[in-house]
C-alpha cells in the first residue's frame, strides 16, 4: 500500500495492558495509527506471520491483519475496518477506529483477568516415549525412555521442594499411548503441561537444546521430528480399537498459543544456560500431546542421543541433575508461585 501520509497527528490508545501514546497519519482521507502501539496497549504478541499474514494475540485477543486488506479478524470474526491495512515508514498501519472502538468493545481498557485459584499450581511432566517404545537409541544402547522418564523424575522432586503439586503420565517404563497423555492432563486440569525427550538425528554432529510449542512447523527438521514421535498413533489405534481423537479436544486456540510459547521461552533460556550444547530456539511443530491438551503445553529436548557427546553428557547423573534443574527453574518463572505451608492453607479452606 504506497501512500502519501500527511502530518503526524497525536492519539491515545487505551487498552487492558497500557495507554499509550503514538502518532496518527491520515492516509487516503482516514487516519491510521501503529500496529506496535496497539499491541504494546493490548497486551498481545506476533504469534505467526509469513509476509502475506500477520497474527497477533494476548492470553484473551486475536487480531489477524492482511497488508491490502481491509478485513481484520478479531477471535475468529472477520471485521470490516475503515481502509485496508498496509505499510507507512517501515510500520505496519491500521484505520485509528479499530483500535479507539472496535477493540474496546471485544476488550474493553482495564478489564482484568480472573484471579488464580487458591493453592498450588499442578504441573503435568510427560516422559516421551516408555514400554515397547524405547524413543531414540543411541549407539551404545542408551534409549531415550529411560532418559525422559529419569530426567522427568528430577523435575518433579525439585517442584515439589518448591511447593508445587506435580504429577506425570507414566512413572515406570511402561507405554502410555499419545491419548491418553493428554487426557490425563486435562482431566487433572494442569497449569501447565511438560513433555521431556531427547533428540536424535541422521546428522551425528547436531546437537543442542529446543522447546517446542503447538503451531504449524516453519522448518522441515520440525515437522519430520513431530512426524516421527506421531508415529505411535498408529499402534495406538490398534490397541485401543479406533477410538477417537482425545475426548473430541480441539486444535489450540490463540491464548494457549501464546502462553505456551512464554512457557517455552522461559525454560528454553534456562536450558540454555545450564546445557553445554548450542541453543537450538524456540519452534513450533505439530506434536500430538501439545494440540490436544488445553493449557500452555510444551516438549522439551535435552539433547542428541546420536551425538557422541551429549550422549555421554545425558548419561551422567550430574548433567541429568542441572537439565532437570533447569527446566523446573523455567517452569517456576512461568508460573509465579508462593509456597503456603498446609497449615496456611486449612486455615484458608475454613
Amino acid at each position: 500500500m504506497a501512500r502519501a501520509p500527511s502530518s503526524a497527528l497525536g492519539a491515545i490508545i487505551r487498552g487492558p495492558a497500557a495507554k499509550i501514546e503514538t502518532r496518527s497519519r491520515r492516509m487516503n482521507g482516514t487516519l491510521y495509527v501503529p500496529v506496535p502501539a496497539i499491541l504494546r496497549a493490548y497486551g498481545m504478541s506476533l504469534i505467526s506471520a509469513d509476509g502475506l499474514r500477520y497474527v497477533f494475540a494476548s492470553d484473551r485477543l486475536q487480531l489477524e491483519l492482511a497488508p491490502g486488506s481491509p478485513v481484520a479478524v478479531i477471535n475468529g470474526r472477520a471485521v470490516e475496518m475503515a481502509g485496508p491495512a498496509g505499510w507507512s515508514e517501515g510500520k505496519l498501519m491500521v484505520p485509528i477506529y479499530l483500535a479507539l472502538q472496535t477493540l474496546p468493545r471485544e476488550l474493553p481498557p482495564g478489564e482484568l483477568a480472573a484471579p488464580p485459584r487458591w493453592g498450588p499450581p499442578l504441573v503435568f511432566l510427560d516422559p516421551g516415549h516408555g514400554g515397547f517404545d524405547p524413543g531414540a537409541v543411541a549407539d551404545d544402547g542408551a534409549e531415550e525412555k529411560e532418559v525422559a522418564l529419569d530426567i522427568a523424575r528430577r523435575v518433579g522432586e525439585i517442584l515439589e521442594r518448591r511447593g508445587f503439586e506435580v504429577a506425570m503420565s507414566r512413572e515406570g517404563d511402561e507405554f502410555i499411548p499419545l491419548r491418553q497423555r493428554a487426557r490425563s492432563a486435562n482431566r487433572r486440569r494442569a497449569a501447565v503441561f511438560v513433555s521431556i525427550h531427547a533428540n536424535a538425528a541422521y546428522n551425528r554432529l547436531a546437537e543442542g537444546v529446543e522447546t517446542f510449542y503447538y503451531a504449524p512447523a516453519f522448518d522441515f527438521l520440525s515437522q519430520s521430528l513431530a512426524i516421527l514421535e506421531n508415529a505411535v498413533l498408529k499402534l495406538e489405534a490398534s490397541k485401543e480399537n479406533g477410538e477417537g481423537e482425545a475426548n473430541g479436544e480441539g486444535p489450540s486456540v490463540p491464548e494457549r498459543i501464546l502462553t505456551s510459547v512464554r512457557l517455552a521461552q522461559k525454560i528454553q533460556d534456562r536450558l540454555v544456560d545450564a546445557s553445554e550444547g548450542p541453543d537450538r530456539g524456540v519452534k513450533s511443530a505439530e506434536f500430538y500431546v501439545l494440540k490436544y491438551t488445553r493449557m500452555p503445553s510444551v516438549l522439551v529436548e535435552t539433547g542428541f542421543l546420536s551425538n557422541e557427546l551429549e550422549n555421554g553428557l545425558l548419561g551422567k547423573p550430574d548433567y541429568r541433575d542441572r537439565l532437570a534443574e533447569a527446566i523446573a527453574l523455567g517452569i517456576a518463572d512461568a508460573l509465579p508461585f508462593r509456597a503456603v505451608s498446609a497449615a496456611a492453607l486449612a486455615r484458608k479452606e475454613e
